[in-house]
């Protein structure tokens, strides 16, 4: 079977006697005359089974948290409410370091790893401190590690990391510098004053808006797992 080169320009596979690309029309350099890979070669190789099932999994399990931390009718009490907030987010990055050493830990990998983790440490803090008390500060706490969880998944580069990264970052500055107006967010936001009309006050509008950052964040391993890689 005679040897093939690939055009540099469109990528089609030539005879490696050809001067022309079959396909193109463009000339065969004598730089360029070299086998090249395949394009699908370099193509980003879909995450395993177990990975895939895992961040669906962990997304559905963060929604439903979020779901059932503002259910309609149900006061769960703030200990269990943040409780419901600081394990979709230890859930969360969990998920994350886990998919890091499946891939592997180079370049800013890294940074999401410590980033990562330095949540998840934050979320344990909040859950064994919550058995005495400071709610309000732990929910404060809570948007410490949520802007830890939104540099990390925006530091990762990708268009989904980036656009739930942000929004968490904007969501913890917020929280953070501007607690008593965050209501008035809420409401142009519009998904939680629409669903749960009665949490447009402070504090309960700053664990909201939490809230639903957090589902967001956790739609972004539901869809990378359906799709099998990063978005």
């Amino acid at each position: 079977m005679e040897e093939e080169k690939y055009c540099k320009y469109c990528g089609a596979a030539n005879p490696t006697s050809t001067s022309f690309c079959t396909k193109c029309g463009k000339t065969f350099f004598s730089a360029s005359a070299s086998p090249l890979p395949p394009p699908s070669a370099t193509k980003e190789k879909k995450s395993p089974i177990w990975l895939r099932i895992l961040e669906i999994s962990a997304g559905l399990i963060i929604v439903i948290l979020g779901v059932a931390a503002f259910y309609p009718g149900v006061d769960w009490g703030w200990q269990t409410f943040i409780a419901f907030l600081a394990t979709a987010l230890i859930i969360l990055e969990t998920t994350y370091i886990i998919r890091i050493f499946a891939k592997d830990i180079s370049g800013r990998r890294r940074l999401n790893l410590i980033l990562s983790v330095l949540a998840t440490l934050i979320a344990v803090l909040v859950i064994a401190l919550s058995f005495y008390g400071f709610y309000l500060s732990l929910i404060y706490l809570l948007a410490l590690g949520l802007l830890f969880a939104g540099i990390a998944s925006a530091a990762r580069g990708t268009v989904g990391g980036k656009i739930v990264g942000i929004f968490g970052i904007f969501v913890a500055i917020i929280v953070s510098i501007f607690p008593k107006i965050v209501g008035l967010l809420a409401i142009f936001i519009g998904l939680v004053a629409l669903i749960f009309p009665d949490v447009i006050y402070y504090p309960e509008n700053v664990a909201a808006l939490i809230t639903l950052s957090l589902m967001i964040f956790g739609l972004e391993p539901i869809i990378s797992g359906i799709m099998g890689r990063w978005i």
